[in-house]
Formats: structure tokens, sequence, C-alpha cells
């Protein structure tokens, strides 16, 4: 018979979980942006492992120097382009609503911008849509700027003390379960590791090959659009359609042919990632289904917003991988047994 005071724990244990569970709720943003800061703690470890085997460094302090050398390449990369990737993204976005005009006239589709708005502000309150826009938009930005900046400076430091962290997380289990804990967050991390390697190399092809196929096509701003391809790379499905899209609209204003042959670009970049690229680099890496893959984004959007989509595919990585490692400890504990 179940006494009063087991009722009483498992009462305090129920109203304990939910607890957590409301306030993970409340600051979930939070907890993707760690997450995020993991990952950049991973990439900075991936690329710090060949280091330290060519230089003999410790990787732990190896990570310091490709820290140094990635983020002040990155730097560097936007001192000497940077001024062509502003004049070719503030052209872009001078460009953007010439082609949306255009391809309103050419497919007879006048007024539905001006049908939208009208619809868009009779939605909003009256009075308030310019400046609930601006404040938005500033307030937005600064999130964005401050999430950035809080997930590199949050990577470096998981980076530097990895063991530390590692301490710490494993502390939330029983001693008795720590080993099996550990054995599978290293296999979590070493499946996470292996999809940044890939999904930067992709990420990086995808951008060179879509530049010289918008260059070949003599499209505008073919960097900063090629550029904007590679980025979205990242957010599998959905992004490869996004960045084609500016780019498709632009070539409309320049005929139909280039705006054919524009397309025909993004599909090739696909067909040759998706087919050539993709099956080289999952060799070693966890290899998801499509449509898991497309309803992961779908999901993790439409619950943690914006933020959820570009984090969606790693998420899911995880999941599969904590999988994997628990379905690999049960088939070694039955072949004990």
């Amino acid at each position: 018979m179940v006494s009063d005071r087991d009722v009483a724990r498992r009462v305090a244990i129920a109203c304990i979980v939910i607890a957590l569970g409301w306030l993970s709720w409340k600051i979930y943003d939070v907890i993707l942006q760690v997450f995020a800061a993991c990952l950049v703690s991973l990439a900075l470890h991936a690329l710090a492992e060949p280091f330290a085997k060519w230089t003999r460094f410790p990787e732990r302090y190896a990570v310091i120097p490709v820290g140094i050398l990635v983020f002040g390449g990155l730097g560097l990369a936007l001192y000497l382009f940077g001024s062509t990737i502003q004049v070719q993204v503030t052209q872009l976005v001078n460009e953007l609503p010439t082609a949306w005009s255009a391809f309103e006239q050419r497919f007879h589709l006048e007024g539905m911008s001006d049908d939208l708005l009208k619809r868009a502000e009779a939605a909003a309150p009256s009075g308030e849509t310019v400046l609930s826009f601006v404040q938005g938009f500033t307030s937005n930005l600064f999130q964005v700027v401050l999430g950035t900046f809080l997930v590199v400076v949050g990577g470096i430091y998981f980076a530097v003390s990895p063991e530390l962290y590692r301490r710490m997380f494993l502390s939330l289990w029983r001693p008795s379960e720590r080993p099996a804990a550990a054995r599978r967050l290293a296999m979590v991390s070493e499946d996470l590791r292996h999809f940044l390697k890939a999904q930067l190399i992709a990420m990086v092809v995808v951008g060179v090959l879509t530049f010289i196929g918008l260059t070949v096509v003599g499209v505008p701003s073919s960097l900063a659009l090629a550029l904007f391809a590679g980025l979205a790379e990242f957010v599998p499905m959905i992004g490869p359609v996004m960045a084609a899209a500016p780019a498709v609209l632009i070539a409309l204003t320049m005929g139909a042919d280039t705006g054919l042959w524009t397309l025909l670009v993004f599909v090739g970049v696909q067909q040759a990632e998706s087919n050539i690229i993709t099956p080289l680099l999952q060799q070693r890496m966890v290899s998801l289904p499509p449509a898991v893959t497309l309803f992961a984004v779908v999901a993790f959007g439409s619950i943690f917003g914006a933020l959820g989509v570009v984090l969606a595919t790693p998420l899911t990585v995880v999941a599969f991988a904590a999988f994997k490692a628990h379905s690999e400890q049960v088939a070694e504990e039955d072949a004990a047994a």
C-alpha cells in the first residue's frame, strides 16, 4: 500500500517537473542560443584537431589560435569584399521592387502589392503601422546582433573549457548512470561534428557554384546572391527555394530566357548538391530522411520561430544520434545478458 509520504513525494516531483517545463518554455530562446553556442564550440574543436596534429599543440589550447584565425579571416574577408558585397546588396535591395513590378506587369498581376498592403494596414491598429514596423524592426535587429554575439562568445567559452561544462552536464545524472550518459554524449557530439563539417563544405560549394553560374548567365549582384545561397543552404529544403526566389525575380526583368537560365542554375546546383556532394559527405554523418528533415524544419519553425528554422536540422541530428546511442546501448545490454 502506498503511504502518504510516497504520495506527497510523487506529487512534489510532478510539480517540480511541471515547473521546470514551464520555465524551459519561457526561456526557450536562451536554451536555443546555448545549443547554437555548443555548435560553435564543436565547429572550433573540429577545426582545431588538424591544427593540433600539425603544430603538436594540446587541442584545448589549439582552439584559441584557430578561433583567432577563423574570426580574423572572416573579418578580413568582410574588409576586403565588404564594399563589393555592400554595393551589390544595396543594388539588390533597390532592384527587387522594380523586378517585382516587372513581374506583375508580365503576368498581369498589377495592383496585387497595393491590395496586400491595404489588407495589412487594415489588419493593424490605425495610426500605428509605420511606427510599429520601425520599432519591431529595430528591436528584432538588436536581438539578432545581441544573440549572435552571445552565441559566438559562449561558443568560445565552451570550446576553451569543454571538460568543465561536460562534468556540469553529467552531474545531472546519478553516479551509476553517468558512464552511460557520457557515452551517449560522446556519440551525439561526434555525429554533430561530422554534420557541421559536411554542412560547411556543402555551403561553400553551393555558394561557389551559384556565383559561377550567375556570373556566366549575367545576373546582376551575383556575389551577394551567391553569398545568400550559401548561407541559406544551412536550412534544407526551404533555404534553397528562398535563395532562388530573388535571383529568378531579378533575372526575369532581363528577359524570360535569362530567368529560365537562372532557374536552371539553381536547379543544377541543387541537383549536384543532393546527388553528388551530400552522398559523399553523408558517409560519415547522420543521414536524415528528406521527409523527416522537411517536417522538422516546419515543426521547429512553428514552435520556436526563425531560430527554430535555422537550428532544426542540427536539433534533428541530436535526436537521431541520441536514439541511435540508446539503441546501441540496449543491444549491448541484451548481448551481455
